[in-house]
């Protein structure tokens, strides 16, 4: 009788602890978090993000200020939910645009299906399964939203929608006086967020249709023979970072004259703006510029992209002049067989005694036009703002 009891005992235990862990992860429930999103360059300000699934409120992140991650990648805030729940089939959003000063709100009904699918599936990286484990709100100029589920960063696409504009947002009059005296002072008005928006105005129609990508990578190769720690980030026209190679490379340079690259290409959308480092070994020589690609850049890429295989941004350094405050390059389009000369480009040398860079580290293609301006709150031109050109 007793050891009747005492299995009975063992069966309800093991029974319990089975319902535990099959509760602990239902069918259809995953492990995922809210996470919200906005363009480099153009920020927001207290971003708020809800998703629901049959009415019922599952998961969602906010913040009390704004900031500008990247078109796609995420920010810090507060991010509330269950661990495991199910694919919400609707989501609800609001911000306040800090181009335009707008407020938006407004919400859409989610593809449940696929993003069930992807949830599911999850997606392949270097022959193993990797699974999604964010669903993310990005939230752009003009009110409009795109959402993506996302996970070790790989972002794919879901939904694309507008929000409603509710009218110029008003605070007290105290926060409006600080805000106008920010947005007013020098160091702003100089400031790297202002100076990309006048070089690069407001693109809302790239967010309204979304931006092309192909198949290509970006690579570095100097006249130099010594070693150099090289880096190039690059900004697409949305506000993306641009991530291709993982390991950027250095191509040789007589590889370069022969055309003979044989790295693989990624996926990708195509830069409006990089920001190169040049950095010798022994740490001693530091360059660096901030090019802006010349506006018809796109149609000359997918003239090129058409005609050649294996194509490449290839980023060729000039011998170096050791008494100079700057060192020049030229960017090139390269495929298997041939290659195509874009701009020259300027890098300003940093001043081991100054810590400072003598000359501007800006670059301005050949026939440059600013850009009209089409935010609502008037764009303060930089009053300290060189530039190298080519003529």
């Amino acid at each position: 009788m007793m050891k009747k009891a005492k299995n009975a005992l063992l069966f309800s235990l093991t029974l319990v602890l089975l319902l535990q862990i099959v509760g602990c992860h239902p069918k259809d429930k995953f492990e995922w978090n809210a996470a919200w999103s906005a363009p480099k360059f153009y920020g927001n300000g207290g971003p708020f993000v809800e998703f629901f699934y049959q009415g019922k409120s599952i998961a969602g992140a906010s913040a009390s200020i704004g900031a500008d991650p990247g078109w796609g990648l995420t920010s810090g805030g507060y991010a509330g939910g269950d661990i495991f729940k199910p694919v919400p089939d609707s989501v609800f959003v609001k911000w306040i645009c800090a181009i335009d000063g707008y407020r938006y709100e407004g919400g859409s009904r989610l593809p449940q299906d696929k993003m069930l699918s992807l949830f599911r599936n999850g997606w392949n990286s270097k022959g193993e399964k990797e699974n999604y484990t964010q669903i993310i709100a990005g939230f752009a100029p003009g009110g409009n939203v795109t959402v993506w589920v996302s996970g070790q960063g790989n972002n794919k696409e879901i939904i694309n929608f507008k929000a409603k504009n509710k009218g110029v947002w008003k605070e007290s009059e105290e926060a409006e006086k600080i805000e106008k005296e920010i947005l007013s002072s020098e160091k702003f008005i100089n400031s790297e967020v202002n100076i990309y928006r006048y070089l690069h105005g407001v693109p809302y129609s790239v967010w309204e249709k979304g931006e092309k990508t192909y198949q290509y990578d970006i690579g570095f190769s100097s006249e130099e023979n010594r070693d150099f720690y090289e880096s190039v980030t690059a900004f697409s026209k949305d506000g993306s970072y641009i991530f291709l190679n993982e390991n950027q490379f250095i191509i040789p340079y007589k590889d370069w004259l022969s055309n003979h690259i044989t790295d693989g290409v990624k996926e990708g959308k195509l830069p409006v703006h990089t920001v190169v480092q040049w950095i010798s070994e022994d740490d001693k020589q530091w360059y660096k510029g901030e090019i802006v690609f010349p506006v018809d850049f796109q149609n000359t890429f997918e003239s090129f992209y058409k005609k050649n295989k294996n194509v490449h941004i290839v980023y060729v350094m000039d011998k170096l002049n050791p008494s100079g405050n700057y060192t020049f390059g030229t960017i090139w389009l390269q495929g298997s067989t041939s290659k195509e000369r874009i701009m020259e480009f300027r890098l300003a040398k940093l001043n081991n005694e100054t810590r400072k860079y003598d000359v501007s580290k800006y670059t301005l293609p050949k026939g440059f036009v600013v850009p009209k301006w089409e935010g609502r709150i008037l764009l303060q031109k930089p009053t300290d703002f060189e530039y190298w050109q080519e003529e």
